[in-house]
């Protein structure tokens, strides 16, 4: 129907011009003056939105009400019916089973009966989805490093990627924080604003998840975004789950480093750790 209005409001005021013009040599033809056009609205972004704590869990609807306020995004939830929290990319033998459910803001969706993972096959296998992407987070707890391969929520990212469907995963401190993981919404919305035509046109990568950590500090005292590879091990003495918010290492190597001093990190996790 949107496609059409421009259309009919041309033929209309073609008609008026019509019925107002008088049979004089100076009479304008019906709609002279009128340009026709249309408008084709740009395609919706379809996105299936899960996580590894559970549909009950209140981070589940920090991004996911950013998301649902977004114009032309399509937003369907499928995530687990309790928390599944470092389960990987773990799946039940035979499937799961699922129902509908909604998030602690009252958003309606479905809870699986397993594993983060799972949600993906309920999703696309018994709710015929065919998302552009698959987002899973905020989670509360950061998976940098060696967490990212233990992780529920990169596990569903990693099982996205592997059934052709690029992915991102968003992870902040153990404790849930309304500043902290608004500002690691507001940086994944970022990336999704920057990144939606080529999710909706298909042509947007799917050999890596994009992930998203957050570290433990106030907005304020956060540095900028740092794009770093995904650590292979936690240095002795280093904490990623304790930032000291000092930015110390200003050129961080990788994710753990960057968010131990207070850098957010967005790093590409491959399908297989």
């Amino acid at each position: 129907m949107t496609v059409l209005r421009p259309v009919l409001a041309v033929l209309l005021a073609g008609s008026l011009l019509a019925a107002c013009s008088s049979d004089g040599d100076d009479a304008s033809p019906p709609g002279a003056d009128v340009e026709a056009t249309t408008t084709v609205p740009a395609a919706p972004l379809k996105i299936l939105y899960s996580n590894d704590d559970g549909i009950t869990n209140p981070a589940i609807d920090v991004l996911l009400g950013m998301l649902l306020d977004e114009p032309g995004v399509e937003v369907t939830v499928v995530a687990p019916a309790e928390n599944k929290s470092g389960s990987s990319d773990t799946t039940t033998p035979g499937g799961a089973t699922y129902q509908a459910a909604t998030t602690p803001a009252g958003v309606e969706g479905y809870a699986v009966n397993g594993f983060p993972a799972d949600s993906l096959a309920v999703g696309l296998d018994e709710l015929d989805l065919d998302p552009d992407l698959v987002v899973s987070g905020i989670n509360p707890g950061q998976n940098v490093g060696p967490f990212a391969s233990l992780s529920g929520t990169v596990g569903v990212g990693r099982t996205a990627i592997r059934r052709g469907i690029p992915a991102l995963a968003v992870s902040a401190a153990i404790e849930f924080d309304q500043a902290q993981f608004a500002y690691g919404a507001q940086l994944a919305m970022e990336w999704i604003r920057a990144n939606r035509d080529a999710l909706v046109d298909g042509s947007a990568q799917i050999d890596t998840v994009t992930s998203f950590n957050i570290p433990n500090c106030a907005p304020a005292q956060m540095g900028a975004l740092q794009t770093v590879p995904l650590a292979t091990v936690v240095p002795e003495g280093v904490n990623p789950f304790e930032s000291s918010c000092d930015k110390s290492n200003p050129n961080p190597g990788d994710d753990v480093i960057a968010i131990s001093v207070g850098f957010p990190a967005v790093t590409q996790v491959p399908p297989d750790l």
